[in-house]
């Protein structure tokens, strides 16, 4: 389904308080429009900008609390004068935080789709512009954590096996231990063409079921699930013994690094693409979704800490709610769609407490990259203290200093020249477009036949 403006609209040279003055008139149009992608005027030569979708915001800052969070209790679980009651609630903790890393690769799958899904994608440009993005700060990034360890070491910084080194952290990152997840997610950028082209024919089947069109989609996700879920057994209860049988080679060492590849966070980049193709369906489903959310996730919840429980001896064994077991897979899509439905929430009335997670999203990506730096200067003066029976309140006001220092950091980065090459471009400012229909009109020429848009699809 396509839909235009009115042409009167479109015929307009000088677009400011006409527009809105036309959509208040024609209320009709505006109802129709509401819930679609406004993307431009064929003729006017003025761009008509998406609707920004707040609650990705908002759900963003959740995502970095979330991992900032298990990397300071990672900081003191494993700690040899941790008592059996810190190490037992940092780990109830721990399971509340799951979501983070994935719930990053499910807004990519928003972001990318809501922006290119329905267009033809000009790859050089588009690869360039998230090279830039991405890439540099991460750069950037692993040379700062490079010195940083180098220094405090006292190794030599200039000798070659330190620029060895160097290149090994570019490649795998050990020292900045969170900067795997960049060379992750730049893989699904890379192959976005062939996402767009399978989300195309998917999307062209599952519209011409007409009124089973819900159906064919809950379908395809389910297959999708289930192949994901197989894919997860296979890499928590075969992959380990089947790396110890392969010889030394490309194999082996693609299975060994298992946790840095594409395909074992799919599923969430997939349901990212569905919420942005299908985003007010979306909504709707993860808000009236909420109680049985929050009753499933507190049952997998509980079951969760008592598999923690059961393998844990001497220490908390973490490693067995990996991303890559089944149940934590269900655990997390519970959690994210949990999360979700209470970001749509929150966008919609979170007052003061909403602009705060507004400045904490849009300063992310920047903290994201700066985190594991803070939280080494900050944690640094206890490392050989005696912390017996103050482990939990030492963990969390550590995350609240490191949370707040990085997303100040971030925040100053994004002010500085070229200080998007510490905090991505994620700062900078958009105009934000009101969710019921209504747009912002962007006047690029003053005189007609400017810019060509394609059709605006439904969403």
């Amino acid at each position: 389904m396509v839909v235009k403006p009115p042409l009167y609209l479109a015929e307009r040279a000088n677009l400011g308080s006409e527009i809105n003055r036309a959509l208040c008139y024609n209320k009709r149009w505006l109802k129709r429009s509401a819930g679609y992608k406004i993307s431009g005027f064929n003729r006017s030569g003025v761009y008509m900008k998406k609707e920004r979708i707040e609650e990705i915001t908002l759900l963003r800052a959740l995502a970095f609390m979330a991992i900032t969070m298990q990397h300071c209790i990672a900081e003191y679980i494993y700690r040899p004068d941790i008592m059996q009651p810190d190490g037992i609630m940092l780990a109830m903790l721990y399971h509340f935080t799951r979501f983070g890393t994935p719930t990053f690769v499910f807004l990519s799958g928003v972001i990318l789709f809501y922006n290119y899904a329905g267009r033809k994608l000009d790859y050089g440009p588009y690869l360039y512009k998230r090279a830039r993005d991405i890439l540099l700060p991460f750069l950037v990034w692993t040379v700062i954590y490079w010195l940083s360890v180098s220094l405090y070491a006292g190794l030599p910084v200039g000798a070659s096996s330190s620029w060895a080194e160097l290149g090994r952290q570019l490649i795998q990152p050990t020292y900045g231990y969170h900067l795997w997840f960049i060379l992750m997610i730049f893989q699904f950028y890379l192959l976005l063409p062939l996402f767009l082209k399978a989300g195309d024919k998917l999307g062209s089947w599952v519209s011409a079921a007409g009124n089973q069109e819900g159906r064919r989609t809950a379908g395809l996700l389910t297959v999708a699930g289930l192949l994901y879920g197989l894919l997860m057994w296979f890499a928590y209860y075969r992959a380990g013994t089947l790396t110890a049988e392969l010889p030394d080679g490309l194999w082996k060492w693609l299975l060994v690094n298992r946790t840095k590849w594409f395909p074992f966070y799919l599923f969430y980049f997939i349901l990212g693409a569905l919420c942005a193709v299908r985003l007010v369906k979306f909504r709707e489903y993860a808000v009236r979704s909420l109680v049985w959310s929050g009753l499933v996730f507190i049952g997998l919840y509980v079951w969760a800490g008592y598999r923690l429980l059961q393998a844990s001896t001497d220490k908390m064994m973490l490693g067995v709610s990996t991303y890559l077991h089944p149940f934590v897979f269900i655990l997390i899509v519970c959690q994210l769609m949990l999360a979700y439905g209470i970001a749509v929430l929150l966008n919609r009335y979170g007052g003061l407490f909403k602009r705060f997670m507004l400045f904490v999203g849009s300063h992310s990506f920047g903290a994201f990259l700066a985190h594991a730096f803070v939280l080494m200067l900050v944690s640094a003066p206890f490392k050989q203290s005696q912390l017996a029976g103050y482990h939990l309140p030492a963990a969390v006001l550590t995350f609240f200093a490191v949370a707040a220092i990085s997303i100040g950091l971030s925040a100053m980065f994004s002010r500085l020249p070229y200080g998007w090459l510490l905090s991505g471009a994620q700062a900078r400012k958009r105009r934000t477009v009101p969710a019921a229909g209504g747009f912002a009109a962007q006047q690029v020429s003053e005189t007609a036949g400017g810019t060509e848009v394609p059709p605006v699809k439904s969403l």
